[in-house]
């Protein structure tokens, strides 16, 4: 058989048992000498089977020692058994072969695989393809072996470490990619307080990662630091735009804050000025910010100005309200008094002196507010214009009333010229036949008295018409 769970001794208490070491493979190689016989044919101690020239008819088996087994690898029986030889030189030479083949073979694959681990890259993948050579290698358990089966072990444990280290720079490379992408992002958008807070986390996150392999962690570093410093390089150039703005919107509010104090210094064109203000309001928005501290202070001075005009302007408006109040009082009097005058129809002189003065007292009431002045005008203007036509028609139907009395006086008074004048010719008649000088100077002084009378008639008479015909 090939391989023994021990070394034999064939039953031979006389076998002699001798090992060396196999130098290629470490190995023991045990070599017994047995069945020897002395010249009578009896057993005995082959003390000179190390003489090669010494025949005692001894039997020779070698074996090496792999792990708890025995190859063997030649075998001479002893002459009492017929000599026969097992295992020649043949067998031994190629037994120790394959294991000197597989020893050079695992060195070789040894030593590329810590040449292996030297390298990171691709080495994984290389490394398996030592390991499935490694794998298909006959094992013998020799020393030298076992020897380098324990530098593969541990180079197979570098492997797995370079495996899981290559895995966590993987891992690493992809956080801080995506750390680097945020970055990039907030540097982007533009929000810097925010963003400040948001860089700051993402230096924390960062500073929790592990390494991400070489020359990657330096690139991945340089790639988050060039977006931190874009972030810091655009606030920074962002806040200095933003003072700029500030100096200017400061400049800006303290020129409207004098242009407010200006057109509301000793002024009472309220709605002129409202307006006015209500402008420099709008270019207050407009000017921007001046950063909270200043805006509060320059703020507080612009509605302290605002705020002066204001209360200025309500005091001025409730003195004019009152004024108006008053002033509406008054007429709503005029009013009453006025209507009380138009429903007593009374026309005379006196009254209508007072109607007129009440007009000169509406005068003096002054203004009670546009809209309340219209609303009570119209009211007291139409009891004015009722009264004055009612007056129209009251001096109208007294004007026809003298007419016609002033020709009923014409008439009368022609009557009385036609009487005097009919006297007048009986007198001149009785003058004619009067013989007494007394009789007819009598008569001519009647005749006389007539003819004055007559033109005192005829004067009246033209003194009524006249008056008549201007009344036309």
């Amino acid at each position: 058989m090939e391989t023994w769970t021990q070394v034999p001794n064939f039953d031979d208490e006389n076998a002699k048992v001798r090992t060396k070491e196999h130098r290629a493979s470490g190995a023991e190689i045990t070599e017994v000498v047995y069945g020897a016989v002395d010249p009578e044919g009896n057993p005995t101690v082959p003390e000179k089977f190390y003489e090669d020239d010494y025949d005692d008819g001894h039997g020779t088996w070698t074996g090496i020692r792999l792990g708890d087994i025995y190859q063997m690898l030649t075998w001479k029986k002893p002459k009492s058994e017929g000599g026969g030889e097992e295992a020649g030189e043949d067998h031994r030479k190629a037994v120790l072969a394959e294991i000197e083949k597989t020893i050079r073979e695992k060195r070789a694959l040894v030593d590329a695989a810590f040449d292996n681990l030297k390298n990171d890259v691709g080495g994984s993948e290389a490394f398996a393809a030592i390991k499935e050579k490694w794998d298909q290698i006959k094992s013998f358990g020799v020393p030298k072996e076992i020897s380098l089966d324990q530098r593969f072990s541990r180079a197979v444990e570098k492997n797995a470490q370079r495996i899981r280290r290559l895995e966590s720079y993987a891992k690493n490379k992809l956080a801080k990619e995506e750390l680097i992408k945020k970055a990039q992002e907030v540097a982007d958008a533009g929000q810097w307080k925010v963003g400040s807070v948001k860089m700051k986390e993402l230096m924390d996150s960062w500073k929790k990662l592990g390494f991400a392999g070489p020359e990657v962690n330096d690139q991945v570093w340089e790639a988050f630091q060039a977006a931190r410093q874009t972030f810091y390089d655009r606030q920074r150039a962002w806040y200095e735009e933003l003072d700029k703005k500030h100096a200017e919107a400061k400049e800006k509010k303290k020129a409207i804050i004098e242009e407010a104090k200006e057109v509301t210094t000793d002024t009472e064109e309220w709605n002129k000025t409202s307006e006015k203000l209500d402008q420099l309001f709008a270019r207050w928005k407009e000017a921007g910010s001046a950063g909270r501290s200043d805006d509060d202070k320059l703020w507080s001075r612009f509605q302290e100005v605002r705020k002066g005009f204001y209360e200025r302007r309500s005091a001025w408006f409730d003195e004019r309200n009152a004024r108006w109040a008053e002033s509406a009082e008054t007429k709503k009097s005029l009013i009453d008094e006025a209507r009380e005058i138009l429903e007593s129809n009374d026309f005379s002189r006196a009254v209508s002196d007072r109607m007129k003065a009440m007009s000169q007292d509406w005068k003096a009431a002054g203004s009670a507010g546009h809209e309340t002045d219209e609303g009570l005008w119209k009211k007291f203007r139409e009891i004015q214009d009722a009264f004055w036509a009612g007056k129209r028609i009251d001096t109208e139907n007294r004007h026809a009333q003298w007419r016609e009395r002033m020709d009923v006086v014409i008439q009368n008074k022609r009557r009385q010229i036609a009487d005097l004048i009919a006297q007048n010719k009986k007198l001149r008649r009785q003058a004619d036949y009067s013989t007494s000088q007394e009789q007819i100077d009598q008569v001519y002084t009647w005749m006389d008295e007539n003819d004055e009378k007559v033109k005192t008639l005829e004067n009246d008479i033209e003194d009524i018409q006249k008056r008549l015909d201007e009344d036309n």
